[in-house]
C-alpha cells in the first residue's frame, strides 16, 4: 500500500481575482465626449474644405452630356495646377452681370498655346496637334458648330477660329458646344488665379472625373 505521506499533492491554487468593478460614467461625461468628437469632426471638415476641397453644384446646360443640371461636384483646390482636359470651376475673369459668377468648363489649352477650331471639319488643334475631343456635344444644330458662339476671331469665310492663350490664362470650352459661353466669346480667357479647383468627383451618379 502506498504510504499516505508519500502521495503526490496538488499545489494550492489561489482563487482568481475578480475584475474590478466598472465605474458608471455620468451623463455629463458621456455628453462631453460626444461634443468633443463632434467638434473635432467639424474642425477637420473645415480644414479640408478651406485648404483642400470644395463642393459646388452644376447650373445650366453648358457641360452636357458630361455634367447635368443640379449635380453636385467635389473640387480639389490645394496646390492645383491646371492641365489640358481638366474640368475646372472658376470665377469669371470678365465681369458680366448677365452670367453666373462661377462657371464650370473644360480646359482645352494652356498659356502660350495656339488654339485653332475648324467649325466645318469639327476639329480642334492645339499647337498643331489635334485635340482628342471625346466629350464634345453638338446639340440642336444637326451635329454642326453653331457659329453664334464665336466672336470676331472666327473667320466667317473659312470657318476657322484661331487664338493664342495669353500668359497666366487658360482656354476653356463647355462640352455642350452649342450652348456654352466660354473662351470663344463672352467669358474669354480664364485667369489661373480665378480657378477655384479641379472637379474630381460627381456625387450622383458617383463618378470620378
Amino acid at each position: 500500500m502506498n504510504d499516505p505521506q508519500n502521495l503526490p499533492t496538488e499545489p494550492f491554487a489561489a482563487p482568481a481575482a475578480l475584475p474590478p468593478e466598472k465605474k458608471e460614467r455620468s451623463l455629463a461625461a458621456v455628453l462631453f465626449d460626444y461634443v468633443e468628437m463632434f467638434a473635432w469632426a467639424v474642425f477637420i471638415v473645415m480644414v479640408l474644405f478651406t485648404f483642400g476641397f470644395r463642393i459646388c453644384r452644376v447650373e445650366g446646360p453648358s457641360m452636357e452630356d458630361t455634367l447635368q443640371q443640379n449635380e453636385r461636384l467635389l473640387l480639389r483646390s490645394a496646390f492645383y495646377t491646371p492641365k489640358q482636359n481638366d474640368i475646372i470651376v472658376f470665377h469669371l475673369t470678365k465681369v458680366d452681370s448677365t452670367m453666373e459668377k462661377t462657371l464650370v468648363k473644360r480646359v482645352i489649352a494652356l498659356e502660350g498655346q495656339e488654339v485653332v477650331i475648324d467649325t466645318r471639319a469639327k476639329t480642334i488643334t492645339v499647337d498643331g496637334v489635334e485635340y482628342a475631343d471625346a466629350h464634345r456635344f453638338l446639340k440642336d444644330n444637326n451635329d454642326q458648330y453653331n457659329t453664334g458662339y464665336f466672336d470676331e476671331r472666327l473667320d466667317r469665310t473659312t470657318g476657322i477660329f484661331k487664338t493664342t492663350v495669353p500668359k497666366g490664362m487658360v482656354f476653356v470650352l463647355g462640352d455642350n458646344r452649342n450652348h456654352s459661353n466660354d473662351s470663344r466669346t463672352g467669358v474669354g480667357f480664364v485667369d489661373k488665379n480665378c480657378i477655384l479647383g479641379k472637379v474630381v468627383l460627381r456625387f450622383s451618379p458617383f463618378t470620378f472625373l
